[in-house]
């Protein structure tokens, strides 16, 4: 298995005093980053990029985004 630093960024519309983006940083461990994203987000369909060393999964549903960020320790 591999050692990904993970950055998960939710973008939500600002309401209630709400910012309008919430940023999590974790260290996660796994073989297949596509599949503890989907583990996470029942919902939508993710689009996966790759560059740089970096894997990028982004799920878009209504005004809800969030973007996945893996980078390999």
């Amino acid at each position: 298995m591999k050692t990904y630093e993970l950055i998960i960024e939710r973008r939500q519309p600002s309401c209630g005093g709400k910012p309008p983006k919430d940023v999590q940083l974790r260290t996660v461990t796994t073989d297949d980053p596509v599949a503890y994203v989907r583990s996470i987000e029942k919902d939508g369909q993710l689009q996966v990029t790759s560059a740089d060393g970096e894997i990028v999964i982004s799920l878009e549903i209504g005004s809800k985004r969030v973007k996945y960020t893996f980078t390999e320790d």
